[in-house]
């Protein structure tokens, strides 16, 4: 099937939001504290309910969406991304804010599950790594770009700006989505659930986890995929750190060496789909997973050998960027086309798994001694190496237990 490019970029733009919205809200925090007369600590609680917000609302979305289908479901979810952004720019106290923000990050986070699942309808097991490549160098591009669109904002205005931005690009997104983005959920599918009362679907819906948990098949993908993206946050949780403390760099610099990091990951992903349709999706996950790690260890081989450089550590890991940018999509197609018939379910499970592991990778990473890179290469490492071989186990390679 032809890829229609304009819906893949719609599907990229609302894949992003979920992650703009949470890396847009940092830099405000300070402000945030002050004219809401509250602490520090208080006014995290924006960022980390946050994040436990779409840990949750990740597990409902795709069950939803295999009810009703992915087009209503894709426009509720942004709708509720829009209305809470304006509660939260227009909130008297922090409880409302607190409020607005669990509605923002709970609704925005549908477009990353759907847009999986929608890739799996349109394009099948193969043809979706590719789309789904495209998808996620968006998504590696909104956390950079989100931070100093932020700083600009609060710089020039007061806090509540980034919420309103929020709800300007949920806006635009809802529109472009009503008339732009097709129903695609298979008919079985629907048809499956057609007469279902609620209860009726809470309880297929926790069946269907309790189906997807148990095969090895997808925990093959999706055991990856948490893996991989624990390693990435665990880096950003660490790597400013270092950067300051074992080479005197500051903030700025750090955003000029993750740029690199970032172009190296969309190579990545802008390569997969013509790797994937010469090696196929398996090998080319594996191909991308060793990449990764042979990248990592060079940092720590670097790092052992006294070279206290950024480029001793962020070239290295641009290596592994590459690599993952080949294996996540594949990791998230493999983990879809595992349970066909529940495909949203699928995407919002290995969501949910994402989000609560990377969030400990993150609060690990920032317990670590930071005077040296060699804690946090060695950190990515166990966490590289642990993905790939609960892929190589569960997949039964290299006999080839499962298909594809």
């Amino acid at each position: 099937m032809q890829i229609d490019y304009r819906l893949v970029a719609l599907l990229a733009g609302l894949t992003a939001l979920g992650p703009f919205a949470l890396q847009i809200l940092a830099p405000a925090l300070p402000a945030a504290a002050r004219d809401l007369e509250v602490s520090a600590g208080a006014a995290q609680l924006l960022l980390s309910l946050s994040l436990a917000a779409m840990a949750v609302t990740t597990l409902i979305w795709g069950p939803l969406s295999d009810r009703l289908g992915r087009r209503p479901v894709m426009l509720m979810g942004v709708a509720i991304a829009l209305l809470g952004s304006l509660i939260a720019a227009l909130a008297p106290t922090l409880e409302v804010a607190i409020l607005g923000r669990l509605l923002q990050a709970g609704g925005a986070i549908a477009g990353m599950v759907l847009g999986r699942a929608i890739a799996h309808d349109l394009y099948g097991r193969d043809g979706s790594a590719a789309v789904l490549g495209q998808i996620t160098a968006v998504m590696v591009i909104a956390p950079m770009v989100a931070p100093t669109l932020s700083g600009l904002i609060v710089g020039q205005g007061d806090w509540r700006g980034i919420f309103w931005a929020v709800a300007f690009l949920s806006a635009l997104l809802l529109v472009a989505a009503a008339i732009r983005l097709p129903e695609t959920a298979p008919r079985s599918v629907l048809d499956g659930h057609e007469g279902e009362s609620f209860l009726e679907t809470l309880r297929d819906t926790a069946r269907g986890f309790r189906e997807i948990g148990a095969l090895p098949a997808f925990w093959a993908y999706a055991g990856f995929g948490v893996m991989s993206l624990s390693g990435f946050l665990f880096f950003v949780g660490a790597a400013p750190f270092v950067m300051e403390e074992a080479f005197g760099r500051g903030p700025t610099s750090y955003g000029l060496w993750f740029m690199l990091m970032a172009a190296a990951y969309m190579a990545g992903n802008f390569a997969v789909g013509a790797v994937s349709r010469r090696l196929g999706g398996d090998r080319t996950l594996r191909f991308g997973a060793v990449i990764s790690i042979l990248g990592v260890l060079v940092a720590v081989v670097l790092s052992l050998g006294g070279l206290h450089h950024p480029a001793a550590l962020v070239v290295p890991v641009m290596l592994q960027s590459v690599g993952a940018g080949l294996a996540v999509p594949n990791a998230m197609a493999g983990a879809t086309a595992a349970v066909p018939e529940r495909a949203g379910a699928a995407s919002g499970l290995m969501g949910s798994c994402q989000f609560l592991a990377a969030g400990a990778a993150t609060q690990i990473a920032g317990l670590l001694p930071h005077d040296t890179a060699l804690p946090l290469c060695l950190g990515m490492l166990v966490l590289l190496g642990a993905g790939l071989a609960v892929h190589l186990w569960l997949s039964g390679w290299p006999e080839g237990r499962l298909a594809g």
